[in-house]
């Protein structure tokens, strides 16, 4: 069906491009004829009426085809017989001069990418060329290389005679002349004519088969598509998407926002309770995109939390994590994380940074910071890493964004980046805004500074608000 759909596109194009084809020729034969007629080219007074036939013919296939829009099946073949009848009539006229005519319709039915249509055209076209090259040689312009006179046959001419009249009336053996024409120049023609209508049918087949590497490409990627799609669900699905989460809580507010670059990301985020009173939080950055990087992050998110709702601290849960990461990694892939576990009663966090951005604390009343503790590598990048961990308490007011280099690494058409500055004063000027409103805000200045230059890497950010 999609290369019926593709087929039937192209044969209107190509009815298009005949139409073109013919109005140029239109102007070509009106400006001919005009020179005719002033004596610049020469040409026999009884056929100078083709050249009126072949005008008339041209405007009437023209205007029926474009009143039609192209988009009927006959006009293909309408187009092709005016082209084959206007290139034959020319030649009937002018004869030898003009050969090349022969091939023109041949190589233009290649466009139409239909081996039937273009063996019709070739054999039409050798079927009419042969009569109008023969008719054309017996009474168009002579080729005085195959005609015989009688011996002695005198030849008077004048200043204003072109040799061609000169020669009209007097007598030669007509039959010879075009048994001469037809061996000695229209065999060879004939020849050249097979040679061109194999090498076009050879070009169609090939266009054909380019065609359908398309169809099968074409269905590939609708089904990569699809495909993309059901990963893209389910891998929004793995990611809390309920905000605000955790509303029966008094202590705290969350909200998160992640927009991938492509259909599916590297970057992930995670949240959830280890009991009643422990709240972890967990963002992270795979080094690759798209699905690989899609594949990773959700072994990583998994392996994550089952570590973290067995273990007591942010480092051994990295710690932990690294090794299983490790383990038959023959892609090299590799995530930064970050990790925090809040005691609720205490409101102490304990966290571990694992070469990730760090984020950005603000405290009540006070100007916002960095976070500006790393406390190891990235996870899956060498095993036996020990990471090590710190500290932080809260209180009313208080909040922390966490972030990916989506955000602070976004450029816009300028090469400049976005920047942890810009990032920080969006934040320090929604001091007293919910979370929600914070993330909405940044997202809108990170569109605004990028300036449609498009979205390069992953965009994840969520933010913890302590009530």
């Amino acid at each position: 069906m999609h290369n019926d759909i593709i087929l039937h596109e192209n044969e209107i194009k190509a009815n298009r491009m005949m139409a073109l084809v013919l109005n140029i020729t239109f102007v070509i034969v009106a400006i001919t004829w005009i020179l005719f007629e002033v004596g610049f080219f020469y040409i026999r007074i009884q056929y100078r009426g083709l050249m009126v036939f072949n005008l008339v013919l041209i405007s009437m296939v023209n205007s029926v085809s474009r009143y039609f829009k192209y988009d009927k099946g006959w006009i293909k073949f309408a187009l092709m017989i005016s082209m084959i009848f206007v290139c034959a009539v020319t030649m009937m006229t002018l004869t030898y001069n003009v050969t090349l005519l022969v091939v023109l319709p041949i190589l233009l039915s290649v466009r139409y990418f239909n081996k039937k249509y273009t063996i019709h055209v070739s054999v039409l076209s050798i079927i009419i060329f042969f009569f109008a090259y023969v008719l054309g040689a017996n009474y168009g312009m002579l080729d005085l290389n195959f005609v015989q006179y009688e011996p002695g046959t005198t030849i008077v001419t004048n200043d204003a005679m072109w040799l061609d009249d000169a020669v009209r009336d007097l007598p030669y053996d007509s039959m010879r002349m075009i048994k001469n024409t037809i061996i000695s120049n229209y065999f060879v023609k004939l020849l050249q004519l097979i040679i061109i209508s194999a090498a076009s049918f050879q070009m169609v087949v090939h266009c054909q088969e380019l065609l359908q590497k398309e169809k099968e490409l074409a269905e590939s990627t609708a089904r990569i598509g699809a495909e993309l799609e059901m990963a893209e669900k389910i891998q929004k699905d793995m990611l809390p998407s309920i905000f605000p989460a955790f509303s029966e809580r008094e202590e705290f507010d969350l909200y998160a926002s992640m927009i991938t670059a492509r259909e599916v990301g590297g970057d992930f985020y995670d949240f959830f309770m280890i009991d009643d009173s422990h709240l972890c939080l967990v963002i992270a950055d795979v080094s690759e995109k798209g699905v690989p990087a899609a594949m990773f992050m959700m072994t990583a998110k998994t392996v994550i939390k089952d570590y973290a709702l067995t273990m007591s601290s942010p480092s051994e849960i990295f710690t932990a994590v690294n090794e299983r990461l490790c383990e038959n990694n023959k892609a090299g892939m590799f995530a930064t994380s970050w990790i925090g576990i809040l005691d609720l009663k205490t409101m102490i966090m304990q966290f571990t940074n694992a070469g990730h951005n760090f984020p950005m604390i603000q405290k009540k009343n006070m100007p916002c910071e960095m976070l500006d503790k790393k406390h190891g590598l990235f996870l899956a990048g060498m095993e036996g890493v020990v990471y090590n961990q710190d500290e932080i308490r809260l209180s009313s007011g208080d909040r922390i964004l966490l972030y990916t280099d989506g955000v602070t690494e976004a450029h816009n058409a300028k090469a400049e980046l976005f920047g942890e500055k810009r990032l920080m004063k969006i934040l320090e000027s929604m001091r007293g805004q919910n979370g929600e409103d914070v993330l909405s805000a940044i997202i809108h200045e990170i569109d605004a500074f990028a300036e449609n230059t498009g979205q390069f890497d992953d965009i994840t950010m969520f933010i913890l608000t302590i009530k």
